[in-house]
């Protein structure tokens, strides 16, 4: 079936006011919300946003947030990306999910020499850039500086509806870096792999290619790429200036604040019409408990969004700036990242405690919020563990760090 949208598909926007441009995204994600949390459960049965789904959220311009402005993209920033990808996860996180690694892929195409970027937007601007960015395959050099790529790349989450996809190959040697290539999807296959209890519909499934020749102008240096070097290539871009490793580690966050946002909406309409068993009370708003609980979920859910938003407006104003943070602001980020997942993730058990039981019944959407948030907030750049150990060898002057995705 077809369903309509709520809202009139998004020009790109013409002034460089990025506020205006957030509020109008994140409105436009509101008016999307229904048509996401209705086709939710569709969407967990087939493994993967439903075609109905992937259409509105490619007719709202939720595909163009990271296509550069120039295609008729928003060009979007981090914070903005952020909200809008929050605002969607009120509806269904698979939805968000995907909308927020085709941002990320889009980042990583706009990167690219101008003929790559020719190829993927020339002729639509709202076609989908998915990636896998763990080194994995190989690839042989051919004349010209093309690459025979072959090998499997897992968690390539929206591939089904994506046209294109960034790998990230593995070096051939131990002192040179990965190397990012651009492939067209029709001429990879994708493997099913994807049978999970959690985030479902996110169609994390696998990429298989095999002697695919991807011209060389449509491949990055991955070391160049973290160390920000392609950041000033394009006039007017500042976007493509931000730190790139933490920016695809902290807006992995970003659809679990619409996650938690929606449990507590949930949660409050629950509260005021059902009773709690075995009591006096007629309605769980009437019990202290209750009203101690949802206050303390809901300023959970408020610090995870003031760490989220602090570390998105730090990446947002060095890129402003064409500036590096330091690794100081860098580890920051990260510890920001962890809070804001970590956060979220005990905001939402204090609200299945709440509704008791019944939140378990596969009707309610609840229990799917609690499944794909606990899954989501255990992501590896989330690591909280590895946050903090990561922060303090900064905070007290250790250079050594255990991961290069900071």
């Amino acid at each position: 079936m077809n369903l309509p949208l709520s809202s009139a598909p998004l020009s790109s926007p013409s002034p460089d006011d990025e506020t205006g441009v957030r509020a109008e995204l994140t409105a436009t994600a509101g008016k999307l919300v229904p048509i996401l949390a209705g086709q939710a459960q569709e969407s967990e049965r087939l493994r993967r946003v439903s075609d109905d789904a992937a259409r509105a959220l490619r007719e709202g311009g939720m595909f163009r947030l990271g296509t550069p402005r120039v295609f008729g993209g928003f060009g979007a920033g981090v914070r903005t990306s952020m909200e809008v990808t929050a605002e969607l996860a009120r509806g269904d996180a698979s939805a968000a999910w995907i909308a927020n690694i085709y941002t990320g892929g889009g980042l990583v195409a706009s990167l690219m020499d101008e003929r790559a970027r020719q190829e993927v937007w020339g002729q639509d601007p709202d076609v989908a850039v998915a990636a896998s960015l763990t080194p994995s395959g190989s690839a042989a050099t051919a004349e010209n500086g093309d690459l025979l790529v072959s090998g499997r790349w897992g968690w390539a989450s929206g591939i089904d509806h994506a046209g294109w996809v960034a790998l990230a190959i593995a070096p051939g040697a131990p002192d040179r870096p990965p190397v990012i290539a651009l492939v067209p999807v029709a001429e990879v296959t994708v493997e099913d792999t994807w049978h999970v209890a959690v985030m479902a519909a996110t169609g994390s499934n696998t990429v298989v290619a095999d002697q695919v020749r991807v011209p060389a102008h449509r491949t990055l240096d991955m070391g160049a790429v973290l160390a920000g070097a392609y950041g000033t290539r394009y006039e007017g871009e500042p976007r493509n200036a931000v730190a790139i490793a933490s920016m695809l580690a902290l807006t992995v966050v970003a659809p679990m604040l619409g996650m938690a946002r929606a449990a507590l909406d949930l949660t409050l309409d629950t509260a005021a019409r059902k009773p709690m068993s075995l009591t006096v009370y007629e309605r769980l708003a009437d019990s202290p408990s209750v009203q101690l609980a949802v206050a303390d979920a809901a300023s959970l859910v408020d610090t995870a969004q003031l760490h989220a938003y602090r570390a998105a407006d730090d990446l947002d104003q060095a890129a402003a700036g064409a500036r590096q943070l330091t690794v100081g602001q860098r580890t920051r980020v990260r510890m920001d990242t962890a809070v804001a997942a970590i956060r979220t993730r005990e905001a939402v058990d204090r609200l299945v405690s709440v509704c008791g039981a019944s939140t378990f019944a596969l009707a309610n959407p609840l229990q799917r919020i609690w499944r794909d948030l606990g899954t989501a907030s255990r992501h590896g750049v989330v690591n909280p563990d590895l946050a903090r150990e990561i922060y303090g060898r900064t905070l007290l002057g250790i250079p050594e760090q255990p991961t290069f995705i900071i």
